[in-house]
């Protein structure tokens, strides 16, 4: 005896929805991971520019030019001496 085309019909709707389900758990996992990379990344960028950011205070008080300075550590002389002013620049170098 054959299964009534409704019965088929919700089998069918059931797998799909599941399916679905499947896919956004593991869309979800994939976007926790990426957050937690992005974190630590974050964090390491943090921990780069502060040393940026000592290592430029070491060479100014040194009396690297600061056109040097700037050049050596790839940044805009303007964010140069903002930093060497106290500001932080918060730029993406």
């Amino acid at each position: 005896m054959s299964e009534p085309e409704e019965v088929l019909q919700l089998r069918a709707c059931r797998a799909e929805v599941e399916e679905i389900r499947k896919e956004l758990e593991d869309a979800r996992e994939q976007q926790a991971k990426l957050e937690e990379k992005i974190n630590g990344l974050l964090k390491k960028q943090r921990e780069a520019r502060k040393k940026r950011r000592e290592a430029v205070l070491a060479a100014d008080a040194a009396r690297v030019p600061r056109l040097r300075i700037s050049k050596e550590v790839g940044m805009q002389r303007s964010n140069v001496y903002k930093l060497l002013e106290g500001a932080d620049t918060g730029d993406n170098s």
